[in-house]
């Protein structure tokens, strides 16, 4: 947890990071001040969960929606999910 989701233990864990920056006046300025400040879990301006599948209520017509390279239209309610161990990920041995 903190400003960004830089490191995660098990990222096939069907856990989503969702992290919401209150507004009000010059929510940048509020956000870089807490981040400053010290923890951001701890700041009003910023709030982070992990979830498993959040709902998402009132989502206003022709909100455009990005999933798996792919994006479309979203309305109304929209609920997401991140299905554990689902996305195979191929990378170098390293080592040699």
């Amino acid at each position: 947890m903190g400003l960004s989701s830089g490191r995660r233990r098990d990222l096939a864990d069907g856990q989503l990071d969702v992290r919401v920056e209150h507004g009000g006046r010059r929510p940048a300025a509020r956000l870089l001040a807490a981040a400053l400040a010290g923890p951001l879990t701890r700041s009003p301006a910023h709030a982070a969960v992990q979830v498993g599948r959040p709902r998402v209520d009132h989502v206003a017509p022709g909100t455009l929606l990005a999933y798996d390279g792919g994006v479309t239209e979203a309305e109304g309610r929209v609920t997401l999910e991140k299905l554990p161990a689902a996305l195979t990920v191929y990378r170098p041995i390293t080592g040699y």
